[in-house]
């Protein structure tokens, strides 16, 4: 059997869907200037600020506040980054939604193996999220990084799942569209990696086994490397 060490953000979970929201509620809510174009600029900051998160470089905590800190000042707007994280924080936990397809690619994963759902973001968001699509209790396990104390790419996030769960190396895939926190995780790991990139691209600063731009592609991945492993385990 297979063990899918699936991520949240962007590769089941639609967060940027979930953050244009959030972010449009929070700035109506503490009446400061904002328009739908000026999320882009936001979205810059705030994954410059992951990842420099993921570097070690910036804790959770500094990271709330620093991406407004940043994005007030290139709106040159005076306005409070910890207030903004308080009121878009509270809106996130409970506005998520599935990326189109992710239900039935989570079915047809289901069906060929256990899933455990690996995430560097916050327990609350992610928690909330899950909820609020019908995903709380679907994973086999769920593993954040403020709750193991390791985050993703640090081979230790992944060494601390397969010691828990008793998993081997060989019998685990790891599934994720970002390549500076999954697929850079896997190979510290030394594990199989899908990179999930619906957008495309050429891989850089890190290197996955396989690639594949859509969930069809994925499973398609996956059926090769569970009859690679049926093989394997007939020989033995």
């Amino acid at each position: 059997m297979i063990n899918f060490l699936l991520d949240a953000d962007e590769t089941i979970l639609d967060f940027i869907r979930s953050s244009k929201e959030s972010l449009a509620y929070a700035m109506r809510e503490l009446h400061i200037p904002y328009s739908e174009s000026d999320y882009s600029e936001y979205k810059r900051f705030n994954d410059a600020v992951w990842r420099e998160y993921e570097q070690g470089k910036m804790t959770k905590k500094t990271l709330q506040t620093e991406r407004f800190a940043r994005f007030f000042d290139h709106l040159h707007i005076k306005a409070d980054p910890l207030a903004a994280h308080t009121v878009y924080f509270e809106k996130l936990c409970r506005t998520g939604y599935l990326l189109d397809g992710a239900g039935g690619f989570l079915d047809a994963l289901r069906e060929r193996g256990r899933i455990f759902l690996v995430t560097n973001g916050t327990p609350a968001a992610q928690y909330g999220r899950l909820a609020s699509v019908g995903l709380d209790g679907f994973f086999d396990g769920v593993y954040v990084s403020d709750e193991i104390g390791f985050k993703k790419p640090d081979p230790r996030f992944f060494g601390y799942l397969l010691e828990k769960e008793g998993l081997a190396k060989e019998e685990c895939v790891v599934i994720g569209d970002s390549l500076t926190s999954d697929i850079a995780g896997a190979n510290a790991a030394g594990l199989c990696s899908v990179w999930y990139a619906p957008s495309g691209g050429e891989p850089t600063g890190a290197k996955p086994d396989f690639i594949a731009k859509s969930y069809g592609e994925v499973l398609g991945i996956l059926d090769k490397i569970c009859q690679k492993n049926e093989k394997l385990r007939a020989v033995r």
